[in-house]
Formats: C-alpha cells, sequence, structure tokens
C-alpha cells in the first residue's frame, strides 16, 4: 500500500485528520481547548484538507490552500509524535509539492513553526515574508518561508 496523501471527505478520515491536529500542533504544545474542529476555513473553495497515510494507517495532515496567483499555502502540517523524526515529513513534503504543482502552483508558502525551522529550510524552503497580516494568533510566533516547486525550478527534496 505505502504512503498516500488523501483529500479528506470520508466520516472516519475527519475524526484522525482533527485527531492528529488537535494533539500535535495544539495539546502537544500546550493550547488545550481551543482546537475548533468545525473551523469554517477548513471547507471553504480553494482550501484542500489531507490526511497522510502510510499503509492506511493515518500518520499526518496538511491543508494546502491554492491561490489564484499561482501560489500555495501549506497549513498545519502535523505528523503523529511516534512516527517524527523517521523521514515520513519528507515524504509528505513531496507529496505536498507535486499536489501544488497539478493544481497549477509555481510557488509553496508556508508560516513554519520555530521547531519546524530546520525541516523546512533542509527541504528547499527559505526566509520569506510574504504576508505580514497572517502572524497572528497561533501563527504569531511563526517564520514565513517559500519554495518554488514549477516544473522549471523545482528539483525535489533530497533526503
Amino acid at each position: 500500500m505505502g504512503y498516500e496523501l488523501i483529500e479528506v471527505s470520508d466520516p472516519a478520515d475527519w475524526v484522525a485528520y482533527h485527531a492528529i491536529r488537535r494533539q500535535e500542533l495544539f495539546e502537544a504544545k500546550g493550547r488545550h481547548g481551543i482546537y475548533d474542529p468545525n473551523y469554517p476555513g477548513e471547507r471553504l473553495p480553494g482550501m484542500y484538507p489531507y490526511l497522510f497515510k502510510l499503509d492506511g494507517l493515518p500518520l499526518g495532515t496538511t491543508r494546502l490552500d491554492i491561490r489564484d496567483d499561482g501560489t500555495a499555502i501549506v497549513r498545519m502540517v502535523a505528523i503523529t509524535s511516534p512516527e517524527q523524526r523517521k523521514g515520513h515529513g519528507r515524504v509528505l513534503a513531496r507529496m505536498v509539492e507535486e499536489r501544488a504543482r497539478s493544481f497549477g502552483a509555481a510557488t509553496l508558502f508556508v508560516n513554519a513553526a520555530p521547531t519546524a525551522l530546520g525541516f523546512y529550510e533542509a527541504t528547499g524552503c527559505h526566509r520569506h515574508v510574504w504576508d505580514a497580516a497572517e502572524l497572528i494568533g497561533i501563527a504569531s510566533n511563526c517564520i514565513q518561508m517559500r519554495k518554488p516547486v514549477d516544473h522549471h525550478t523545482a528539483t525535489g527534496l533530497q533526503g
């Protein structure tokens, strides 16, 4: 079976998607009681929630927001804590890049948590303020980054 990046639509996948995000992006960081699985922005046009699976088992999440200007934003990336630092994040990053390219995106943007900065730099992202207004709420301590992913400049991730 291997790795899969599934657009979340099945109710069981929604449960897994929210459980991983709640645990890894909120509770593990001491943010208890604020995760909202019914956040309306999760299902707006151009926003694609994904569940990352290995051999059918949920392993991680992300959301890809496709913009009309040829860019995409990678949001809420999480890998379950027992599976972190095993290379799964790099696989997820490659799959998300492929998906972004399939939508016609040439550049990916991300609000990187300080603890993930090394990961994003190792996968080819560079610091770049792309929308300072994004740096509010849970993203207030993030570092904005970008990565070209079009077919002419993308070289793929090393590792």
